[in-house]
């Protein structure tokens, strides 16, 4: 096995450096009385990567009474599936020590407002916040934005929500929360139809590529063939190609060798349902109705509106894709 990783691996690309400088803009004219920055997309299309790297650029390290140790002033937290009011400060709290054995719903709230103050947080971001959007949520949609509201007013922190585009419903159903947030800053995937979409998204792909190579690795296929094929493995999302690339360099077999029985075997490893588009890694390559519904699947799960098709051919792959929504 070699020892090659792409976990760490950030890559700059339009969709991307066009999110990130909308989030650092946002974070720098909220000033200091608190506001809530939406930062939504489909699952796996980047948005945890681009938030590591906002708090990389953003953050800074505060010491004071109650530190042990200096500690930064951006917190990361992930909140919970199917939550109730008391994971929402749970999901805060996590992120600088342990919740504790009491889960009033009170004493919850003192603690997490305690700590913010005691640190000097100023930013928070939550990520997978649509799960407060969700049916198998155990509050309702307004109690939670409700929740997210107060904790802005009364702490004045940054409030950074990241999850699916269906988190949006807890900003548009509720008008006092709406006014306190910032316009929504999407995170999309590439559109294969859309020539400077396919292009940047071929382009990102032959970075990795080039990646790759330079540490040792042979990349025995034709380049623009599998980014065809990645485009149709992933629907257009970088952050889905990097995972899928990553797990076929660990398990292949061969040192230094990578060819597409190993980014097949990878696929069958890392993605569900593959093979109910078309064969992605077989010997014939993907026709384009394949990738566009690849993308349609992606947009639609994620619940965001499709665009107007390019093409005849994109119409029958957006049509197929809902047509195949409604029978599940």
């Amino acid at each position: 096995m070699n020892n090659v990783s792409l976990r760490d691996l950030r890559i700059s690309h339009a969709r991307y450096d066009r999110a990130l400088n909308q989030m650092l803009e946002a974070i720098e004219l909220a000033g200091s009385d608190g506001t809530c920055i939406p930062f939504l997309g489909p699952t796996r299309v980047g948005k945890s990567d681009l938030m590591s790297a906002v708090k990389s650029q953003v953050s800074k390290d505060r010491s004071g009474p109650g530190y042990i140790l200096p500690s930064p002033d951006f917190l990361y937290g992930v909140i919970s599936p199917k939550p109730n009011d008391s994971e929402l400060y749970a999901s805060v709290i996590r992120t600088m020590g342990r919740v504790g054995a009491n889960s009033k719903l009170s004493l919850l709230q003192d603690r997490m407002y305690d700590l913010l103050e005691q640190r000097d947080i100023r930013i928070v971001a939550l990520d997978e916040c649509s799960h407060c959007a969700e049916p198998g949520a155990n509050l309702t949609r307004r109690a939670a934005a409700d929740h997210f509201k107060t904790i802005i007013d009364r702490s004045g922190v940054i409030l950074i929500l990241m999850g699916l585009p269906k988190a949006q419903r807890l900003i548009d159903e509720n008008e006092q929360f709406a006014a306190r947030s910032m316009a929504t800053i999407e995170l999309h995937p590439y559109r294969w139809t859309n020539p400077d979409d396919r292009n940047e998204f071929t382009t990102v792909i032959y970075s990795i590529f080039d990646y790759l190579r330079e540490r040792g690795i042979s990349l025995e296929f034709d380049w623009i063939d599998m980014s065809r094929r990645l485009f149709a493995t992933s629907g257009g999302r970088v952050g889905m190609v990097i995972e899928l690339l990553e797990v076929a360099v660990r398990s292949t077999a061969r040192d230094g060798v990578l060819d597409m029985s190993d980014m097949g075997k990878a696929a069958d490893i890392r993605l569900q349902g593959l093979s109910r588009l078309a064969p992605i890694f077989n010997t014939d390559p993907p026709q384009d109705d394949v990738l566009l519904r690849s993308y349609a699947k992606v947009m639609r799960d994620a619940g965001l509106q499709l665009p107007d098709p390019n093409s005849s051919l994109e119409l029958e792959a957006f049509r197929a894709t809902e047509e195949g929504a409604l029978a599940a």
